[in-house]
């Protein structure tokens, strides 16, 4: 359990041990640890020198051989020499049996994965089902596959697989050890119940979800996730709220110390405050691109494409709020390349729309429409993504118009884009007095920041 939550200290640990270790079977057991220990901190050449000393303490018929193996394929498979790792699990699976038959029916998912064989790892998954439902399988191995399961669920096009996800998870005996795979698990069975158009189901997983978070940055997820649903769902009141909280909670996490898959919370507050905020959008892509380009190694995160594809189409959303329409699309293009290619079709699905927004071509549309063919029910439907974002149209003239005439003279000297010192030399005001009268229009406008006021602005036509 050390290695898993922190490889460094599990080497340390066997360090020190290493001299009170007896018999051939325990060393090569030890040396085996510590080749997974240094694979899991990228010293792929120490792991394999580690895993032939393993190998070398072992009996040839010892079912240890197996376990090196996988270790081996593991290891393998984070440096993403797949073609490797795949003949690594092919040369010990026969071996393989209870537990460690199981790792290796995930870990050859994940190589799939990795390949973009996204269908293929769900199968693999979906007959890894049987041998985790054994009464001596321990709970973290059920809760590995039934959580991949469900993941998977949420983003590939089978009413099946959202079948298997939604039976499976109530069979897990969850624990507070696995907290984290049952929140992933609560999260992603949440957004199959809204792709489905099970709305009421979808909200209340999502609580679920957030009530055993492992940390507030997961938590912050999870908000963002209900915001963004309320959103769709024409609750605005909600929708604020949760993005509140969400923001709030964020405050509070520190980052920069994370490298797991919930630093993408941050790329969805951008996503979220986009049109309410650009300023506060452009700060937390600035916070995720300092701090979420680091991934555990043993994570299916590290090096996905899958993860640059949210990127694109968070950051997109970003972009078209602020203007940049040319970027917008190169980033809508980016996300839509990957998903269409491995079938995340509701996804791919969101990336047309907003194609179809941003360059006005009916073919993006028709793209979207392809990709709706399994989620009729579904918020999607009726509801554009490229639209669901920006509020109501605004009359800016009949809300200059409640401007006294110094704040309408600052609110013009704001949208050419001068500063408070220029705005308050011209008008030959103090900067305090400036800084009052742009605080009195913020509320006017219902915004908070300057960015936001322009973007309100200029989307009505000012």
């Amino acid at each position: 359990m050390l290695l898993k939550r922190d490889a460094g200290a599990a080497l340390a640990d066997l360090e020190v041990h290493r001299a009170a270790l007896a018999g051939e079977a325990v060393r090569a057991e030890a040396q085996m640890l510590a080749g997974a220990a240094y694979a899991r901190l990228g010293d792929h050449a120490s792991a394999e020198a580690r895993f032939r000393s393993a190998e070398r303490h072992c009996s040839p018929r010892s079912p240890l051989v197996a376990e090196v193996g996988y270790q081996r394929a593991q290891a393998l498979w984070m440096e993403r020499r797949l073609d490797e790792a795949e003949a690594e699990l092919e040369r010990i699976e026969h071996r393989a049996s209870g537990t460690l038959a199981i790792e290796c029916c995930v870990l050859r998912g994940a190589i799939a994965s990795a390949r973009g064989q996204i269908r293929l790892q769900a199968a693999i998954l979906l007959g890894a089902l049987p041998l985790v439902r054994v009464p001596d399988v321990s709970v973290l191995h059920h809760a590995v596959v039934a959580s991949q399961i469900a993941y998977l669920a949420r983003e590939l096009p089978s009413a099946e697989l959202r079948a298997h996800a939604s039976a499976e998870l109530p069979r897990v005996a969850w624990t507070d050890d696995i907290a984290d795979f049952h929140y992933t698990s609560l999260r992603a069975v949440a957004w199959c119940h809204a792709l489905e158009g099970d709305d009421f189901n979808a909200f209340r997983k999502l609580k679920e979800a957030a009530a055993i978070a492992p940390s507030d940055a997961w938590r912050v997820m999870a908000s963002c996730d209900r915001s963004y649903l309320a959103t769709v769902l024409g609750e605005p009141r909600w929708a604020e709220q949760e993005l509140r909280d969400a923001h709030e909670i964020a405050a509070r996490v520190e980052w920069n110390l994370l490298d797991g898959e919930e630093r993408f919370a941050l790329a969805l507050l951008a996503e979220l405050f986009a049109w309410r905020d650009g300023a506060l959008a452009l700060s937390y892509v600035a916070k995720y691109r300092a701090t979420g380009a680091r991934y555990a190694r043993i994570l299916s995160s590290s090096n996905d494409r899958r993860v640059g594809a949210m990127e694109a189409y968070s950051f997109g959303v970003v972009q078209q709020h602020l203007g940049d329409r040319d970027e917008a699309t190169r980033l809508f293009r980016e996300a839509w390349a990957v998903y269409d290619e491995i079938g995340y079709d509701w996804r791919a699905c969101r990336c047309a729309f907003a194609l179809a927004e941003l360059t006005g071509d009916a073919a993006w549309r028709a793209c979207a429409a392809e990709k709706l063919r399994d989620y009729r029910r579904s918020w999607l439907v009726g509801r554009d993504p490229g639209q669901i974002a920006k509020p109501a149209a605004v009359d800016v003239g009949a809300l200059a118009a409640r401007l006294t005439p110094a704040q309408r003279a600052v609110f013009e000297q704001l949208l050419h884009g001068m500063a408070i010192r220029s705005i308050a030399r011209d008008l030959d005001r103090t900067e305090n007095t400036v800084r009052n009268h742009v605080k009195a229009i913020f509320k006017v406008f219902d915004v908070n920041s300057r960015a936001a006021l322009m973007a309100r602005a200029n989307r009505s036509g000012a």
